[in-house]
């Protein structure tokens, strides 16, 4: 704990120091669950199997659960038996992930946060020290949300009804719900959006409901976007029990998303870059840990593919789950 102080404090230093620095006997370590979901399985791997290349231990806090206060215990246990955290990536979103962030930065510990874009006066808020939140890489929601529905309105020849599937309402889904609503409402007049329904990140659960949309709405729906990493999975698997056809467009490019996509179980994925992002995240925290100064605020963008592009995706996605399992 008492080198990282130092080392916050000695960023200006020669190059020699930067030199000097060995991560070898020191622990990066990514907060995120549950790890049986498909899209952090991938985020885990991204993190820190860039920081075993870089040299650091990799560390993994959280677990198969969506125990917000259980993993918060986790930390602070890992806190206290470990004075070699060297850095933290938060993939955690909204209050939560202030009170994560909070108990290692009060560490001493830098903090660097991905997936969503952070709105600098939470950091007033939620009493960050600047000084140990060392930066961001976010995905701008509102921008693929947007994408996403003008590639479906123009699936469906700007006729017919769209749903929307989220698995809370989060600021991030909700943005990119919000998004496909103004894609739909601003270019295609004859077109219906529903409401946003909540599907969990569970995919049985998820796929119940979406089953109980589709049969409310069977007659008029052509397709639909869903905001979270399961619903690729919970729309396919619910069109294929109904019989029913459309457009439908998920999120993130993993294994088991890429198959439904090249079956034709949806029309699109929003590709998320989840393993890049997370490893430019330790990549990051390296860079600050060797003095350097890496930039606080950093986007990355999420394209809209269809099932030509599989093939180049796969290949993100070779030995993930190998590596993941020995966190489980």
């Amino acid at each position: 704990l008492v080198c990282l102080l130092v080392l916050a404090l000695l960023v200006p230093m020669a190059v020699s120091f930067a030199e000097e620095y060995d991560p070898s006997d020191k622990y990066l370590g990514i907060v995120c669950y549950p790890s049986s979901n498909t899209t952090i399985a991938v985020w885990m791997a991204g993190f820190l199997q860039t920081a075993e290349e870089l040299g650091y231990q990799p560390l993994y806090i959280g677990g198969d659960t969506n125990d917000a206060a259980a993993v918060e215990q986790m930390i602070d246990s890992v806190i206290a038996q470990n004075d070699n955290i060297a850095g933290v990536a938060i993939c955690i979103n909204g209050e939560t992930r202030w009170n994560m962030a909070k108990k290692f930065i009060d560490a001493g510990i830098p903090v660097v946060s991905g997936w969503t874009v952070i709105n600098d006066a939470d950091l007033d808020t939620y009493d960050i020290n600047r000084d140990l939140f060392v930066g961001f890489y976010g995905i701008k929601s509102d921008e693929y949300g947007y994408a996403a529905g003008m590639a479906v309105g123009e699936a469906a020849g700007g006729e017919g009804t769209v749903a929307i599937t989220q698995s809370m309402f989060g600021d991030n889904e909700n943005a990119a719900a919000a998004a496909f609503t103004a894609a739909i409402n601003e270019n295609f007049p004859n077109m219906k959006v529903l409401d946003p329904q909540v599907e969990s990140l569970d995919v049985t659960q998820g796929t119940a409901v979406v089953s109980s949309l589709l049969q409310a709405n069977i007659g008029e729906l052509v397709g639909a976007f869903g905001t979270t990493g399961t619903s690729a999975q919970t729309w396919s698997q619910a069109a294929e029990d109904l019989g029913w056809e459309g457009y439908v467009i998920g999120m993130d490019a993993t294994s088991a998303n890429l198959d439904i996509l090249e079956q034709g179980g949806v029309y699109g994925l929003v590709a998320q870059p989840i393993y890049d992002l997370w490893a430019d995240c330790a990549r990051h925290l390296d860079a600050y840990l060797r003095g350097e100064n890496p930039p606080y605020e950093n986007y990355v963008e999420a394209p809209i593919i269809t099932a030509e592009d599989v093939d180049v995706y796969r290949e993100k996605l070779a030995g993930v789950d190998t590596y993941v399992a020995q966190f489980s």
